[in-house]
């Protein structure tokens, strides 16, 4: 593909698979002159790319193939040439890459440059990934079935242009109009990390092109683009008529482009006309039955011209030519946008089409009256097609529709201009300029099309292709003659005599019949558009219907084989017919399917546990183990093989036998810890692989916290891949409260509907440090052996944040730090996905203070701190997108509260109030009053801990509040099978509706009654002005409030009066219209809860549960962002103004790289830092970010400090730049600085590289003293570098900074001194004077801008490989002393709503000495419950959380046993249970071989957290997953030597 500026190189795409099964993308576009190399991380199948020179920015593909293969043609295992990206997704345990390997120019240069190429060969390159995420065989089929999809010749792109907007784009290659991208899912993982250019924008249909002249005329090219829209994809009888995203199926934009090539630097000539084509905008379908000849065509009966108005919209704004700001010639008198349609169906009586032409006219006065488009006419032309060519013959058939077309093609016209190479006339220009980026010169259009023809038949086929095409071939005449193109005929002989004739006249072949056209018409032009037009039928027919288009031979008809073409189309025709009938019967709902995963639609459906954004590997690229492990092998890497994939099937082995493994791991970049994937290795005897491990997790080694202990690592097979999820920290109070609450808790406790018990952990996105500690079996001594070990976090989009751009930015920008309330309070202004006001998070007069605590025998306020502040709430999302935003109760006088007459409370006291009013009448709650307290509990920001705390003092086990426990358990199945169903239609409702926008301006819902409609505790109704009465008034104490005004509602079922809060939520609608088989998803209108059954109303109640829950986290995670960016960059950057560094950076790098970094670069101990100062990470931060006139200060108390950093790789450091702090240098605090290097974290392997008195240099340097002087921003900073004398090779850098607190103007040698101290009162002079950071001129600080280690990173030389010695491998191969053999179970059943699992045991069955499990097939669904926020999770202009990796669910099992003569039943031990690819058999040994005649197993943990594939019969609203039963899952083993079982052992090995 040849660049825009000349074709310097075609791109280049080269896909290399090493024969360690890692996978490089290597791409050279032809916009650039140098290589990138995209990494796939084999685990989680993220995409890594760091944007370092000579590591994956290179300068010719070469040189990049060189370092990815070590120069090794031997190293690589597979290769792919390509010329485009198309697209990657990862997809569970597999990822997808989309390719094209070979294109064809189908419009090869563009007035202004740009080729446009149609994919004639892809390929799906499919990467297995190294990880056990369980997917369901649903899944599996479904993937496999995406990469089936027919790509091949029906899509197309332009690399250097964009043209998803009518020629010529006002608009940039990455600001396409999203209508008509296709590829937008599989573009997100490269937008995601910065090189969005990389994958091409992909749209469907077809582009080409003809040249044509001829009798000496000049030469013209004609270029017809097809683009479909993508707003209603999918196949004949499925993607028909009006949807909820208004608009119809197959619906194509078409745009017919002539121009005259010209020499190079001379103007092009052009002109374009558009026109539309599609099914008829209203509600309408048709169903297909195999023993009639035709479908049977219905119009919905239900509103079935709701949202037509907003397509016509839609239409009006794009081609309304007023909005391009400039007059056009073809602009009507009156203003209005003239929409004309077309419509080609059968209009006589008994035709099974007119019932559609009735309804378009009265659609079209339906629209008239409500006045919804005041700026548009539409006009109506009726012109039966087939039925004129049955009457009249395809001639006047042509002429009739001539005759129709000639007023409105006038009055709409066309667009015309010239491109000029050159910028330098622009203003010479009279009409409208386009230029960007993407072109050199500019467009001058004179003239603009202003409105647009819309064509229709039953399905947008095989009329309406050629119809459109003789309405576009009397424009394409009229083209050629405004450029000078003459098609008559007579011209040839004397063009000079007849120039002005009626030759010259516009339009006039309008006025011509048939035969004058083609006689006086020159054919061959006219014959090359209609090939064109053929060619395009075909493919828009064979994507909606599987096959060409019919009665195409009528587009031959002024060639010479046109009664050729007729008879051979009868037989064709036929031939057609049948091959739709099966294809629409058979194979539409497989294609269907295609294009929505494709489009990332209905991915809950179809591919419902495929994540968003995968996690990522943060112990493998630049991470390494701060402590070397001794192996056996006496290997040279200190265990860093761990880390490293290539040595994916290492067998680690310890010297001896070791009580504990332990690894501390340096992770690569800063992240939020969420799994730990370990590769079980091990010889024959898989024992010697630890049991247990312990996860300790924190920013540097001070700060580590216990997140994980004793977590079980089964035995399994060796290469099995094992994830253990990861908590956040949970603080010791939490902890120890939950604990003692869990003593109450009935051993059976199942969370059917939610998880009532969950801990809310910490979230740090600064996590770098993590401390593996491994536990080997009691029952081994021998070595220990591990595999690799992968640590997967969430990360931040650092680099965008650091440069404000990108994923991350809008939702900084719109963080709010001084909240007093621990939730956002409501504006006038929001709005959110279901168009409510009611938000999830309704106001509460109370303080929410976190730090006001509750005395746990009183129940009395323990009155805090002065100096305590409330918790600061943190929105990283819009407000106005949010749909769970505070509620102003004072806004809502129906609404009548008993809260509002309380006094202000705290969260916990209004919690307690809360349960004392529900339990006012009866000291029990029922399950409903449950429910509505656990509500209140997340409406007040309230955690589980919390809760707990609460209700122990004032002496209530918060078990009996469990709703969990309080349901019936014959209720449950019907409940959690209403509620997944509302979430499937909530999720199905927002995808319309963000769709639906695309092209449109916002609706502006203003609707009280929002998705839920969940009341307060203690609202009722409003009173008289209701007929409903559905909800009466609470009134307790002295609440004794009316309301005299207030706004009612009529129901759609009963049609009575109702209030706001005798409604029920709009969700309960959905529901309502799934039930009745209606094909709408919109909620409108109002329905009373007294119409709605209590299952519909419990499941709103159960999904706003789950919503507030998964909101509370969101926050959480939301606020650990703000607190990360703040450690980094300062509170004040977010809003501050940012320093551009330009090429500083080079100079001070002096052309070496900078090694510290952050992200990459961090510090091995905690800093302190002065009150007010920045923080200690923005010393490593990069230049370009933070403000300009911020600075680290360390606390006027330290006159020393040791900077511990940590390189971003193994490097050879060659010196240290030190930025100096605004405020400047002083005698007092210039301080002495003195580096080490090493690789090891203890001081004593430290190697000195020398020491500097920064005193000395400011006396020869008085430009390092006094303040910046202001007003020269972006100037070369003042900065002392310290060189090395020879490069070091190291990872560790010690930089120790000590100033003398001494009032002396000496400097003292026997003292240490500290290097970062700078004031901002600073004299110009090196003087004695105080810094910014002390109190007085005794008392200096130590303070620095920056810190920058330069150097050059070295290629890490993990990917050696060894052999162990002979000894060992015979070792590894000995086998057990004792084999594990089935304990044979007379019996078992499944009790307590299929939790656990009973097995009766045969007396005389040896002793249990552990249990087989094989590994759950449940999924873990992406889609839990409603969505709350109408945030686009595609969009990079949002930060996206997944809940399933901050807070998993985990499961345990649990193992008791009959024992004693009093057959009592006795706790054996708990599991934690990781994640393994389903089936996988896990080995638990018991404490102690047990003999018992009843063995129970129970499932406890978060088992609302799985589901089964919906394609399996996973949507059964069971409360449990079939793929967690325990049913012949779990079988009891003992050990015993393979002699003793004689020939037995065998048969009952297990």
């Amino acid at each position: 593909m040849e660049s825009s500026a000349g074709g310097l190189r075609n791109t280049s795409v080269v896909v290399v698979t090493l024969e360690t099964s890692e996978v490089y993308i290597v791409v050279s576009l032809s916009s650039r002159t140098d290589t990138q190399v995209i990494y796939i991380d084999p685990t989680s199948g993220s995409l890594q790319h760091d944007r370092k020179r000579g590591y994956d920015v290179f300068n010719t593909q070469d040189e990049a193939l060189n370092y990815i293969t070590d120069g090794s043609k031997s190293a690589s295992k597979s290769t792919v040439y390509a010329k485009a990206i198309l697209g990657y997704i990862v997809l569970g345990s597999v990822a997808l890459l989309l390719v094209a390997t070979n294109l064809a120019a189908s419009i090869p240069y563009l007035p202004g440059g740009g080729c446009i190429y149609t994919i004639s060969e892809s390929k799906w390159i499919k990467i297995l990934l190294q990880n056990p995420l369980q997917q369901g065989k649903g899944e599996v089929k479904n993937i496999q079935e995406l990469t089936e999809l027919e790509i091949d010749g029906k899509h197309f792109f332009c690399e250097t242009r964009d043209i998803t907007h009518p020629f010529p784009s006002r608009f940039s290659l990455q600001n396409p109009d999203d209508e008509f991208v296709w590829n937008g899912w599989l573009s997100f993982a490269f937008r995601r990390i910065g090189l969005e250019h990389h994958c091409v924008i992909l749209l469907q249909g077809f582009a080409g092109y003809r040249t044509f002249g001829s009798l000496g005329q000049q030469d013209g090219n004609v270029a017809l683009i097809a683009r479909r829209s993508r707003l209603h994809p999918g196949t004949r009888y499925i993607a028909r008529g009006l949807n909820s995203c208004y608009s119809t199926g197959n619906e194509i934009e078409c745009e017919q482009l002539v121009w005259v090539p010209k020499r190079s630097g001379q103007n092009v000539p052009f002109n374009m006309y558009l026109w539309r084509r599609g099914t008829i905008p209203i509600w309408w379908g048709a169903e297909l039955k195999m023993t009639a000849a035709e479908a049977t065509i219905y119009v919905s009966n239900r509103n079935p011209y709701k949202g037509s108005a907003r397509y016509y919209q839609r239409l009006s704004k794009r081609y309304n030519a007023r909005n391009l700001g400039v007059a056009s010639a073809n602009q009507n008198k009156s203003g209005l946008v003239p929409i004309v349609c077309v419509n080609l169906l059968r209009n006589g009586e008994g035709k099974s089409e007119s019932i559609l032409v009735q309804h378009f006219e009265e659609s079209l006065n339906y629209i008239r009256s409500t006045g919804q488009l005041p700026g548009t006419r539409i006009h109506l032309i009726n012109y039966d097609w087939h039925t004129s060519i049955k009457m009249k013959g395809e001639q006047q058939t042509i002429e009739g529709l001539w005759y129709h077309l000639k007023a409105p093609t006038i009055s709409i016209g066309i667009s015309e201009g010239d491109y000029q190479h050159s910028r330098q006339h622009i203003e010479d220009c009279e009409g409208e300029q386009i230029y960007n980026d993407d072109i050199t010169g500019f467009f001058c259009l004179q003239a603009l099309q202003n409105g647009v023809i819309r064509y229709n038949c039953a399905d947008s086929l095989d009329r309406t292709n050629a119809a459109s095409y003789f309405g576009a071939l009397q424009v394409f005449t009229e083209q050629c003659r405004r450029l000078g193109i003459f098609l008559d005929n007579d011209l040839a002989s004397d063009h000079n005599t007849r120039r002005n004739s009626y030759s010259d006249k516009s339009w006039k072949r309008f006025d011509m019949t048939f035969e004058e056209f083609k006689r006086t018409t020159i054919l061959s032009p006219v014959c090359e558009l209609a090939d064109l037009f053929l060619i395009a039928g075909d493919i828009h027919a064979t994507l909606y219907t599987g096959s060409k288009a019919m009665h195409s031979h009528i587009l031959s008809i002024f060639s010479e084989e046109a009664a050729k073409a007729k008879q051979f189309s009868v037989a064709q025709n036929m031939k057609i017919t049948l091959q739709r009938r099966y294809n629409n019967a058979v194979v539409d709902s497989y294609r269907q399917k295609q294009l929505e995963m494709f489009l990332g639609l209905r991915l809950f459906k179809h591919l419902p546990s495929v994540t968003v954004q995968p996690l990522h590997v943060l112990s493998r690229r630049f991470s390494f183990l701060l402590k070397p492990i001794a192996s056996i092998d006496q290997t040279p890497d200190d265990g860093d093989s761990l880390l490293c994939f290539k040595q994916k099937d290492l067998i680690w082995i310890s010297e001896q036998a070791a009580d504990i493994i332990q690894l501390f791991i340096y992770l690569g970049e800063p992240c939020h810890v969420c799994q730990l994937l370990l590769t079980i290795s091990h010889g024959a005897d898989d024992s010697t692989y630890p049991s247990t491990v312990d996860v300790r997790t924190g920013r540097d080694l001070d700060a580590l916290k216990l997140v994980l202990e004793g977590a079980s690592i089964p035995r399994c097979p060796n290469g099995t891949n094992v994830v253990i999820p990861i908590p956040g920290a949970v603080s010791d109070e939490d902890m120890g409260l939950k604990t003692r609450s869990s003593l109450h808790t009935p051993p059976t406790n199942p969370s059917f509907l939610y998880d009532f018990e969950g801990l809310e952990g910490e979230v740090d996105f600064l996590t770098r440090v993590v401390v593996l500690t491994f536990y080997p079996a009691e029952s081994t001594s021998s070595p220990v052996t591990l595999g690799e070990v992968e640590v997967l976090g969430i990360t931040l989009p650092w680099r965008n944040i650091i440069a404000s751009e990108g994923p991350g930015l809008k939702s900084l920008t719109h963080v709010s730090k001084d909240n007093a309330n621990s939730f956002p309070s409501k504006t006038s202004s929001s709005s959110n996905v279901f168009g409510t006001t009611n938000d999830v998070l309704p106001h509460v007069k109370c303080d929410t203070s976190r730090n006001t605590q509750v005395d746990l025998l009183s129940g009395e306020d323990i009155v805090s701190r002065s100096d305590s502040q409330p918790m600061t709430e943190i929105s990283l999302r819009d407000p106005s997108l949010d749909m769970c935003l505070d509620h102003k109760e004072e806004n809502d006088p129906q609404r009548i509260s008993v809260q509002d007459k309380t006094p202000t409370k705290t969260a916990a006291q209004h919690y307690i109030n809360c349960f004392e009013i529900l339990t006012a009448v009866d000291n029990k709650l029922g399950f409903s009053e449950a429910m509505k307290l656990e509500i209140e509990r997340l409406r007040l920001n309230l955690s589980t801990a919390e809760r707990d705390k609460a209700l122990s003092s004032i002496g209530i086990d918060p078990a009996m509040i469990n709703p969990n426990t309080l349901i019936q358990e014959s209720y449950i199945n019907s409940l959690c099978k209403a509620a997944n169903t509302l979430a499937i239609l909530g999720q199905t409702y927002l995808e319309d509706r963000t769709t639906g926008c695309i092209g449109l301006d916002a609706l502006d819902d203003n609707n009280d009654i929002d998705f839920w409609n969940i009341n307060r505790i203690g609202e009722g109704c409003c009173g008289e002005s209701c007929q409903v009465h559905a909800e009466h008034l609470i009134l307790t104490l002295t609440s004794t409030s009316t309301s005299s005004s207030e706004s009612t509602y009529l129901c759609s079922t009963c049609r009575r009066r109702v209030c706001q809060v005798c409604c029920a939520g709009k969700g309960a609608i959905l529901l309502r219209n799934n039930t009745g088989g209606s094909s709408y998803n919109d909620i409108d209108g109002v329905i009373c809860k007294l119409c709605c059954q209590d299952s519909v109303l419990d499941a709103l109640t159960l999904d706003y549960i789950r919503v507030l829950i998964s909101q509370l986290r969101n926050r959480q995670a939301e606020a650990a962002t703000f607190k990360a960016c703040a450690q980094v960059v300062g509170t004040n950057y977010i809003s501050g103004k940012k320093f551009e560094a330009g090429k500083i950076l080079e100079l001070l790098h002096n052309e070496e790289e900078s090694l510290a970094e952050f992200p990459f670069g961090s510090y091995l101990h905690s800093i302190e830092s002065a009150s007010g100062s920045a923080p200690p990470l923005s010393l490593l931060a990069p230049l370009n970010s933070g403000l300009q006139q911020s600075y680290w200060r360390a606390p006027a108390s330290s006159s020393c400090v040791e900077l511990v950093i940590v390189l971003g790789n193994l490097s050879d450091v060659s010196g240290v730049v030190l930025l100096v702090s605004p405020c400047g240098y002083s005698m007092s605090d210039a301080p002495t600085v003195q580096i080490w290097t090493s690789n090891r974290i203890h001081k004593e392997e430290r190697s000195c590289v020398g020491k500097w008195d920064i005193r000395s240099l400011i006396t020869s340097s008085p430009e390092l003293c006094g303040p910046e002087k202001s007003g020269k921003e972006g100037q070369y900073p003042r900065h002392i570098r310290f060189d090395f004398r020879n490069p070091v090779r190291c990872r560790l850098i010690w930089i120790k900074l000590t100033i003398q607190k001494v009032v002396s103007s000496s400097v003292s040698f026997g003292k240490d001194f500290n290097l970062l101290s700078f004031d901002e009162d600073l004299p110009s002079g090196p003087g004695r004077r105080a810094s910014i950071g002390g109190t007085s001129e005794s008392d200096p600080c130590i303070h620095a801008k920056r810190i920058l280690v330069v150097g050059c990173p070295v290629k890490a030389d993990t990917g050696r490989s060894f052999e162990h010695a002979n000894s060992i491998k015979n070792w590894l191969e000995k086998g057990p002393l004792l084999n594990r053999y089935k304990v044979q179970v007379d019996s078992e059943k499944l009790i307590d709503n299929d939790l656990v699992l009973e097995q009766n045991i045969s007396p005389s069955s040896p002793f249990s000495a552990g249990f087989r499990l094989d590994g759950f097939t449940a999924i873990k669904p992406q889609l839990t419950h409603s969505p709350y926020s109408d945030v686009n999770s595609l969009g990079t202009s949002s930060i996206v959380f997944e809940h399933r990796f901050i807070s998993p669910a985990v499961l345990h099992i649990q193992v008791s046993a009959l024992q004693g003569s009093s057959e009592e039943t006795v706790m054996v031990a708990e599991y934690r249970i990781p994640e393994v690819k389903g089936g996988t058999a896990m080995y638990f040994d018991f404490p102690k071989v047990m003999n018992s005649k009843k063995m129970f197993f129970r499932l406890v943990g978060d088992v609302t957290g799985f589901a089964d594939d919906p394609e399996e019969g996973g949507d059964t609203g069971r409360p449990v997953a079939a793929g967690l039963c325990l049913l012949n899952r779990i079988k009891l083993y003992y050990y015993a030597h393979p002699t003793d079982l004689g020939r037995w052992a065998s048969l009952s090995g297990i």
